[in-house]
């Protein structure tokens, strides 16, 4: 878990797609849903999970559309798609930090005093303008993750989304 290269470094699709406004944006979005229900923010381990599962465009799309779906049965139904998720986890980590560094210094973040993340005081949502003009999957990658926000607020508590994902934070 090291510090990405360098921007001019990095393959294009990769500096497109986890660029820190763009990843920052998408946690923004993740806690907006988040914090509805749970006012105390979300863990560092608990965002990294959710935009792994949001630009992981298997899980992605196999996510339910209701948050009245247990997590524990949507599990037992994608089993396979939990083969790899830490992997996936520990690579993004870098970018995900990144991002959350970015928000941090932008205001869009905070870490409130129990070590949470939660939304700061500049607000990070994707304009109409941008949504309207940008890809199908951008698009599912946006609503994907604020319905995590949702379905993991729902969810109970940090320990319990880790061991429904068969992961440890």
């Amino acid at each position: 878990m090291g510090i990405p290269e360098p921007w001019r470094a990095r393959p294009p699709e990769e500096a497109n797609l986890f660029n820190p406004p763009f990843m920052c944006a998408l946690a923004f979005e993740f806690l907006k849903a988040y914090t509805k229900d749970r006012d105390e923010g979300a863990s560092l381990f608990i965002l990294i999970i959710a935009l792994t599962v949001a630009l992981h465009a298997s899980s992605r799309r196999r996510l339910p559309y209701s948050t009245v779906t247990p997590l524990y049965a949507w599990v037992q139904e994608n089993e396979d798609l939990l083969i790899g998720l830490s992997k996936r986890s520990k690579n993004l980590t870098p970018y995900i930090r990144e991002a959350l560094m970015f928000g941090l210094a932008m205001k869009v973040l905070r870490v409130t005093d129990s070590s949470s993340f939660s939304l700061g005081s500049v607000r990070a949502q994707f304009p109409k303008t941008f949504i309207d003009k940008t890809t199908a999957e951008t698009k599912e990658i946006i609503e994907r993750i604020k319905f995590l926000g949702r379905w993991f607020a729902k969810s109970g508590s940090e320990i319990s989304v880790s061991a429904a994902l068969g992961v440890k934070p």
